[in-house]
């Protein structure tokens, strides 16, 4: 039975136009949110395959690496729905080089991506977050903010402050009435996990080396949807602070 947890919550989810955060989406709008979907890259198509389902939902061509989109993007939000409730910051970028390797541009557009984005995005959401009931933000981090892996030099580096940077906000903004949580996904059939694995071996890479998942498998997007949705939903109210692993066991071991 479809739930309706969400029905009428406004919210922003970044990196929306594949992976984690289509799925997220998806899922987001089935249970009757009004989205905002984020991306660099084109997401028309989602929003009216959305629209056409019944869900309210808008694409803004975004680049979370840049403070004035965020400036613009929340106000665009609260124009267009009234209000904020929640924020999903999924939008991110691999790179499969170690730190001999990596050119300095290369480490800012990561850190930039991956990290400063979520500060830039949470410095503009925060006030339209501040007291409306059940707020929640949503980052996705990565099992590999958690541990290390050859040759994720700066990858590590962004997720690990991710993953920082929430428990830090979740004790700030507490009082606020906010809940601010990660989610650290493992290996997931993505375009983000092809881009690491043309780097490495190919896809095999993720289930010949060490990066076996007690479970057997990588893991689908949706599966990570549903943790993300479960944090920002009131299922999860007396959660945050917290990283949540979505690693089919990864890290167990």
């Amino acid at each position: 039975m479809q739930t309706t947890r969400f029905q009428g919550r406004i919210g922003i989810v970044t990196g929306a136009a594949s992976g984690i955060g289509l799925a997220t989406a998806r899922r987001l709008a089935r249970e009757g949110a009004r989205l905002v979907l984020a991306d660099i890259q084109d997401a028309d198509a989602i929003a009216e395959e959305l629209a056409a389902e019944g869900a309210e939902s808008v694409f803004h061509r975004t680049d979370v690496a840049v403070a004035s989109e965020w400036t613009r993007l929340t106000q665009s939000t609260i124009a267009r729905f009234g209000g904020l409730d929640f924020l999903i910051n999924n939008a991110g970028i691999p790179l499969a080089k170690t730190v001999l390797e990596t050119s300095e541009a290369e480490w800012d557009r990561v850190i930039a991506v991956n990290l400063k984005s979520v500060f830039l995005a949470c410095r503009a959401a925060v006030p339209f977050l501040r007291g409306r009931p059940g707020a929640a933000i949503v980052n996705v981090a990565s099992e590999l903010g958690l541990v290390g892996h050859a040759t994720a030099a700066a990858y590590c580096a962004s997720k690990g402050g991710v993953v920082q940077l929430t428990r830090a906000m979740a004790i700030d903004h507490a009082a606020d009435g906010i809940r601010i949580n990660a989610v650290c996904p493992g290996p997931v059939d993505t375009p983000l996990l092809d881009a690491f694995n043309q780097a490495e071996q190919g896809r095999t890479a993720v289930l010949e080396n060490e990066a076996v998942p007690l479970l057997g498998r990588i893991g689908r997007p949706e599966e990570v949807a549903a943790a993300i949705l479960f944090l920002a939903s009131e299922d999860a109210g007396f959660i945050t602070g917290s990283a949540l692993l979505v690693d089919g066991g990864l890290t167990a071991r």
